[in-house]
């Protein structure tokens, strides 16, 4: 015969079940504050890159230059199996740069593409409050068409490097241009 249960004892069985299951159920996703950049320095100026817009960052492997290439295409790099045609990043936004390119962006999906950046500065958060859409008056390329604004720092340009790898691909597919 058994005894009746108390409800506290009741209550403690329904407290140890619960605790037991919830080691089956997968962990609730994280959820970070902001959007997640890395902090480049191109052409003597810092810069921003969403880092969900990367595939990967790499010290500069050896290039290979290629003849007749456009003048910001700094030649080719074997990655991994791969040869990936790597762009100098401040020639491509115009800016003049007397240090060498000495970091790799990968960028693309699956027709990557190499971006050379002269330093890596860090890594960086910047919540939706930080980040300002529109290239503004100090935007000086149309691929750098947000900002992230940061204390007692001016505003830090963002590359948009998907629209960047889209416009290298579509001309690279239209093949050399009369006049080059």
């Amino acid at each position: 015969m058994s005894l009746p249960r108390t409800r506290a004892a009741l209550r403690l069985d329904e407290l140890r079940d619960s605790f037991d299951s919830s080691f089956t159920r997968p962990p609730p996703p994280r959820q970070e504050p902001g959007a997640a950049l890395l902090r480049l320095r191109v052409g003597g100026a810092p810069l921003a890159v969403r880092l969900g817009q990367l595939s990967g960052l790499h010290l500069m492997p050896r290039l290979v230059r290629l003849p007749g290439a456009p003048a910001s295409l700094l030649g080719v790099a074997g990655l991994r199996g791969q040869l990936i045609a790597v762009h100098d990043l401040s020639a491509l936004l115009g800016l003049q740069s007397g240090e060498p390119p000495r970091w790799l962006l990968l960028a693309g999906g699956a027709r990557r593409v190499g971006l050379a950046a002269a330093g890596f500065e860090g890594q960086l958060r910047a919540t939706p409050e930080q980040l300002r859409s529109g290239g503004g008056s100090s935007a000086t390329h149309p691929l750098l068409n947000a900002s992230v604004l940061l204390p007692d720092a001016p505003p830090l340009p963002v590359l948009d490097v998907d629209s960047l790898v889209r416009k290298l691909l579509e001309d690279a597919s239209a093949g050399p241009q009369q006049g080059r």
